[in-house]
Formats: structure tokens, sequence, C-alpha cells
């Protein structure tokens, strides 16, 4: 039954978080935490209209839940970078906060980031100096997903107008060349997807088989690649839960440095491996 009290959402929240494979994650592995649609309110929402539970309560409780800001402090911005390294920086943009109606015409004034969270994120990777830059979305940027959804950047009556327009914007400042890459959730299958662009996508899929499902290929009439523009080095070729991998290292005999992408089942079991190799300064 889906919640939409504060007390039948916290008891949602807790129900997860006594699963022994939480407990076991967590007691083990740092981890930093973003809000999607069902961590909000419901299935594909935004902060239009008065279906329970409300924005301002879904807000609430996944920042009193989740350790991403002072849940106190009303108005913290709840996207974040952080620079785990020297050779990596990431990015977690806030997809749900401070986007406009997903049902909106696509265009100039539709948005998911919204105006300062995008200003900040084209700043702060002007800014960066890391080999590897990811930014860790909630939702697809790449795709291809169903052509019914509408509520992100890949979407044809979604985002896509800000999503190409960030892509350009990418490529213009030369982060083809600075190692720049895409990381998603929401999907509930794994692939490694290359824009148009030539920016690159990874999803890590569902966390469990119960929950996958073979996805969109594109050139698909009933994906948001029809024309089939985008390339697709990995699709997952059976409904698979698991995990993906990111691992950044240096090998200072060959001045190099490489970002390796590992996309694992939900027994561990490696399916797919990309490597991804810059020089060092």
């Amino acid at each position: 039954m889906s919640a939409r009290t504060a007390p039948t959402m916290r008891k949602k929240w807790h129900e997860q978080f006594v699963q022994p494979r939480y407990v076991e994650l967590f007691s083990r592995v740092p981890t930093y935490w973003e809000k999607d649609d069902h961590d909000f309110r419901y299935n594909d929402c935004d902060n239009s209209g008065d279906r329970a539970p409300s924005v301002d309560l879904g807000q609430r409780i996944f920042k009193e839940q989740v350790p991403i800001t002072d849940p106190t402090v009303t108005d913290a911005v709840t996207y974040r970078t952080h620079r785990p390294g020297k050779l990596l920086q990431i990015w977690l943009p806030e997809n749900r906060d401070y986007r406009t109606d997903n049902l909106s015409p696509d265009g100039l004034g539709k948005s998911i980031f919204g105006s300062h969270q995008r200003q900040w994120l084209q700043e702060t990777l002007l800014a960066s100096d890391a080999e590897f830059k990811i930014i860790i979305s909630p939702t697809p940027m790449i795709g291809p997903d169903d052509l019914h959804k509408t509520d992100n950047h890949c979407d044809v009556d979604g985002f896509r107008h800000e999503g190409n327009s960030f892509f350009a914007w990418a490529k213009d400042n030369g982060f083809l060349e600075k190692g720049l890459f895409f990381v998603c959730g929401d999907r509930h299958w794994q692939y490694h997807s290359i824009d148009p662009t030539g920016f690159e996508e990874f999803s890590c899929g569902a966390l469990v088989d119960a929950n996958s499902q073979l996805g969109r290929k594109p050139g698909d009439p009933s994906s948001s690649d029809a024309e089939g523009r985008i390339r697709q080095p990995y699709p997952s070729v059976v409904p698979s839960g698991g995990f993906l991998n990111v691992i950044v290292e240096a090998d200072e005999a060959s001045q190099t440095a490489t970002a390796w992408f590992r996309f694992y089942d939900e027994y561990g079991v490696l399916l797919h491996a990309v490597a991804k190799q810059r020089g060092l300064p």
C-alpha cells in the first residue's frame, strides 16, 4: 500500500533500513543519497497537484530519514558535489525539488534542474581539475527510455530540450576531452549508452532480479530513440538485478588514469566491463 502520511512514510523507510543486506552494506560502505520519485511522492511525480503525499511532506520526510542536509534548515539546497580524491569528482544533482511540471510543453522554460542548479552545475564543472568527472543523475539523460514516459531528460515530451542543451554546452566547453561521464538510476535495466554528441551514460539498473526488466533499445519504435541515434555498447540481455561498480585508479609508470565501469548481477557475477583512460598531467 502506498504511504501518504508522515507515520506511514516513516514506516516504509524503516522497513527498508532493517533489511539485513542494508544493515551489512551501511556498516561497511559510506553512502551518498539522492531522491527520485518513489523516495518523495509517487511514480513519475513532480511538484504539482494535491495528491497525497504533498510536496512539502515528501521533501520533509526524505530530509528527515536520509542525511543529505540539516533537516532543520528548510531552504538548504539538495544538490551537491564531492571530491573523493585527486582523480575523481562526482556531482549529485537534485531532480525533483526544482523541476517544472512534467506535462508542460517541452522547450526553453521547462527544466528539471532549475536555473540556480543549472548555473551551479556548469560553474563547478568548469572549475574542476579532476581527471574524471561523473554526474550521477537520479534519472536518465541519454537512455533510451519508454516512449510514454515524460519525466526525464531523454523523454520525447519530457525535458529533452534541457538535456540536449546541456550536452551541447558540455561539448562546446570541451568536456568530451575532460573525462565527463554520466551515471543514472531510475531505469530497471543496466545499459551503457552513447549520445550522438559523444557523451556516455551508464545505468546501474535494479538492485534485485525481482525488480528488473529488459529495457528499450535504440531504434525500438516504442522507445524514446525510435530513430536509432543512440549507440549502445552494452544492454542487459536478460532481466537482471545487480549494481554498477566504478573504480578510478592511476598508473604512475605509464602516466595514465583509468576509470573502470563494471556491471555485476545480483550475486556479484561480472557481466560487462568498460575502461576509460586519460593521460596524467
